[in-house]
């Protein structure tokens, strides 16, 4: 079985929208409207996500907020995290979580689904 994606966005439309299309490719999905949230599903999850596509601004925990709490965690610390963000500085803060890169929103389905397949960690790690 493969490993899902875990989707982070307080936007429930968007975030709905990027589910339904990475369903559409063939992947599992999982989400969450903030990092608080997102904490609670890999608590939860049976298996850990390939990817965080990860939203930056939100209520209740942001992005670099969860970004830090998922590090701490031994299991979760090599999950790859995609920032996903409408900010300008998108760029400078996937760097300083470490993230394995960004997509400026909005963004157009070939190069989400370019982005997701590059950066999930492969099967069986």
């Amino acid at each position: 079985m493969s490993r899902p994606l875990l989707v982070v966005d307080d936007d429930t439309d968007l975030r709905e929208a990027l589910e339904e299309v990475l369903r559409d490719a063939g992947y599992t999905v999982m989400g969450a409207g903030n990092g608080l949230q997102a904490l609670e599903v890999l608590r939860k999850a049976q298996t850990t996500p390939s990817l965080v596509l990860l939203d930056m601004m939100m209520p209740v925990m942001d992005g670099a907020t969860f970004g830090r709490q998922m590090r701490t965690v031994e299991a979760w610390r090599d999950i790859p995290v995609l920032v996903f963000s409408a900010s300008a500085n998108a760029r400078q803060v996937a760097d300083e979580m470490g993230a394995c890169g960004y997509l400026r929103k909005p963004v157009d389905v070939e190069t989400l689904l370019k982005a997701v397949a590059a950066n999930k960690a492969p099967e069986g790690t």
